[in-house]
């Protein structure tokens, strides 16, 4: 789950309003998807965030920075929600699977240490990563979430966003970041404290959209991806030129498969249709199929490394 608060942010804009890419710096932006119509900024959806679903109306206001090829939606539209406010039990049936696939995404990294995960929702991930002998620590923005991990899994999580967290220097191993960079609103900030509270040689651990991929270029405003609540879209080049800026040396950037009950996948067509997600959703259950579990793969998801460089490197 998000880690910052949604309407905050401390990048500088240019005197003409405009804040400057994320990636490059570069100020000349244009419409990824120019023959979509543009939404108005006070069309948001309301209601707190949802880790299992999100709207798809901003989807023609999304820009795309024509130096760097940075994609992200503009500022202006992120909502005034908190963070705060996100429940999501649904989230919580998904427990076996999460834990599956957070063992995945933590077989990239060394075993041991201290591991700190940011945005850790109610801590499946930071199970997986104790089963793997590591010392986890969790951030998590969302009173419920952060009190579910710590009252119903016994998890050292706290409430509030990273900067409020008081780490010390130096004080973590591996820090993660899954499905969390792209609701940022200024990821820079929170990748420099990343930086300060990794140990030289730690490693920095990333699960995000692929907006680059095969699949997101020839889905276009259909990819799965492009949700009102994510706000930056990196490619694999994007990803690795914004954490070499930051100070990291990128190890390594691969697709990463996830596991899902067959009606979480279908769940998912809702966004798309409702009519189409009802009809399957009531043949699967009919079958009794509908709780098989599936892998998926699609190459539009990546997982990245990066490595904190060791002093006088």
């Amino acid at each position: 789950m998000p880690a910052n608060e949604a309407a905050s942010s401390n990048l500088e804009k240019t005197p003409d309003g405009r804040t400057p890419c994320l990636v490059c710096g570069g100020v000349s932006f244009e419409a990824r998807f120019p023959n979509s119509s543009r939404p108005s900024p006070d069309s948001a959806p309301e209601g707190p965030y949802r880790i299992t679903h999100s709207e798809r109306k901003f989807v023609g206001a999304i820009e795309r920075c024509r130096d760097c090829g940075l994609v992200f939606l503009p500022l202006d539209f992120v909502p005034s929600t908190s963070y705060m406010d996100a429940a999501d039990p649904y989230y919580l049936e998904q427990e076996d699977e999460r834990i599956v696939n957070s063992h995945r995404l933590l077989d990239l990294v060394p075993t041991g240490g201290r591991l700190l995960e940011i945005g850790c929702a109610v801590g499946f991930l930071l199970r997986a990563a104790k089963e793997r002998g590591f010392d986890a620590v969790g951030v998590e923005m969302s009173e419920w979430a952060s009190g579910v991990a710590r009252d119903k899994f016994g998890l050292d999580v706290r409430t509030g966003r990273l900067e409020d967290a008081g780490f010390a220097d130096e004080s973590f191993d591996v820090v993660v970041l899954a499905d969390v960079i792209e609701h940022l609103t200024d990821p820079g900030q929170t990748v420099a404290e990343i930086l300060r509270v990794l140990r030289p040689g730690g490693r920095l651990l990333l699960l995000t959209p692929d907006a680059g991929s095969a699949v997101a270029r020839a889905a276009g405003v259909r990819w799965w991806g492009l949700l009102d609540d994510h706000y930056y879209y990196f490619s694999r080049s994007t990803m690795r030129r914004f954490l070499e800026r930051a100070g990291f040396e990128v190890v390594e950037i691969k697709a990463l498969g996830r596991e899902f009950p067959l009606s979480h996948w279908i769940f998912k067509m809702k966004q798309y249709s409702e009519v189409a997600h009802a009809a399957v959703a009531k043949v699967t259950k009919a079958v009794g199929v509908d709780g098989l579990g599936v892998s998926v793969n699609l190459g539009d998801m990546m997982a990245c490394v990066a490595q904190k460089k060791q002093v006088g490197e």
